[in-house]
């Protein structure tokens, strides 16, 4: 089992070059592999820092019932989590798309399925499968014992169907994001494949057509408003919070479904149309902030009743729901514009901290919510304590430690820390009371 690195989890497959950025603006194609891609690593790697915070902060919120802790809490937790769960993971699904164009085309789909199968698959199975159980066993109420038949009803509670409760989503925990993206990458080959069978004329693999000015706008402007409506349906017919579980493997909110998979598809045509190839960010930057700023004020303002009761949503006044979908989607376009925008023109060249970042910001993923969670447990005796210090005691150290682990020991020992981690779980199934 290799390092498992966010660049190849998630599909940048060696796509960044240290070739200056063409900045004429009558560029008309330009090669792809020739243009840099350095900030979309970046802000990849910032997501995940931003996934930390979402998680240290949780044990904080009055609006994260599925958490297995819950301390004091503030308001300023609660804006953090409304906040970031509007574009955290979609930005991931974007990035995800725009690299697996390119990976597909220079693989093909074969080696393509099996790097995600080694990337995403393999991972997502340890966890669920391997380490979940291991952590749950010592926290769980009077838990059935020996660990074997735990073990065995664990695996009996995945099941095929949609659940109203958001305490459904704790049985894959965070891991939900790779069975999903995985899903997602596999539906994406198996469709790009059997479309360029058909076509007669195929687009050249590495080279793309640079789209310029008022197309972009016009595709983005379209978009926000397709995911808008595909997210008020959803929201017609699914409770904010409901979980879907396909049996063991997927779990997936449906009411985001269309947002995630809208993204991943928004990367896809950003590679396939050669967008950042012509030097020029999406638009205006201060035009795109500005609408975040009032996107964000209507956001908090207009948008609480759905937190005061998001299993209610199917039965709120259609109006709110629609301005509920509206400004949620567009503020996640403009959130993403913004990113973008600002990391092609500012954020575009790696410096070693950005690098290692890069490099292990994968595996922080995988290993944060393990220290976050016995950070969160432990504090939770210092009654009185300020949730301000508990929460940033939570975030540094969590950051810290997996950060630690990620870089020296699964960067360094990947099977031997797989190996270790099923040799633990073999002995817990075989001796464990």
């Amino acid at each position: 089992m290799k390092t498992v690195k966010v660049a190849g989890a998630i599909g940048n497959e060696g796509a960044i070059s240290r070739a200056p950025a063409r900045a004429s603006t009558g560029i008309a194609s330009a090669p792809i592999a020739l243009t840099r891609v350095a900030f979309l690593d970046h802000i990849r790697y910032l997501m995940v820092l931003l996934v930390v915070v979402y998680h240290s902060v949780a044990a904080y919120t009055t609006i994260a019932p599925h958490f297995p802790y819950h301390d004091t809490s503030a308001f300023a937790a609660d804006i953090t989590r409304e906040l970031f769960d509007v574009f955290m993971m979609p930005v991931l699904f974007f990035v995800a798309g725009y690299f697996a164009l390119r990976s597909l085309e220079k693989k093909g789909m074969s080696e393509f399925l099996k790097d995600k199968v080694k990337r995403l698959l393999i991972p997502w199975a340890l966890a669920v499968l391997v380490f979940i159980p291991l952590l749950l066993y010592s926290k769980a109420d009077q838990p059935p014992r020996p660990f074997w038949n735990y073990w065995l009803r664990y695996l009996g509670s995945f099941e095929t169907r949609i659940s109203f409760l958001p305490q459904s989503q704790t049985s894959q925990s965070i891991y939900w994001f790779l069975s999903l993206l995985f899903a997602v990458c596999v539906v994406f080959a198996l469709v790009y494949t059997v479309t360029r069978r058909w076509r007669s004329s195929a687009v050249l693999p590495i080279v793309r057509k640079a789209a310029f000015g008022n197309s972009k706008l016009v595709t983005l402007v379209l978009f926000g408003m397709l995911t808008s409506i595909g997210y008020l349906v959803s929201l017609l017919l699914f409770p904010d919070t409901s979980w879907f579980t396909l049996g063991m493997f997927l779990q997936f909110e449906p009411t985001r479904l269309v947002l995630l998979v809208g993204y991943f598809a928004l990367g896809v045509y950003a590679q396939s149309h050669g967008w950042f190839v012509d030097g020029k960010p999406l638009g205006s930057l201060a035009l795109w902030e500005t609408l975040s700023v009032a996107l964000v004020a209507a956001y908090l303002v207009a948008c609480q009743p759905l937190y005061a009761d998001p299993a209610g949503t199917p039965y709120l006044p259609v109006g709110l729901l629609l301005a509920f979908a509206f400004i949620r989607s567009f503020l996640l376009l403009s959130l993403l514009i913004v990113l973008v925008s600002a990391g092609f023109r500012y954020w575009n060249r790696s410096t070693g901290f950005d690098r290692q970042l890069a490099a292990t910001s994968y595996n922080i993923y995988l290993t944060h919510i393990w220290f976050v969670i016995i950070l969160q447990e432990t504090l939770m005796e210092w009654t009185g304590g300020p949730v301000l210090a508990k929460f940033a005691i939570v975030l540094l150290a969590g950051l810290a430690l997996s950060f630690a682990i990620s870089r020296w020991v699964i960067g360094r020992f990947p099977r031997a820390f797989a190996l270790a981690l099923l040799g633990l779980f073999i002995f817990c199934l075989a001796v464990r009371p």
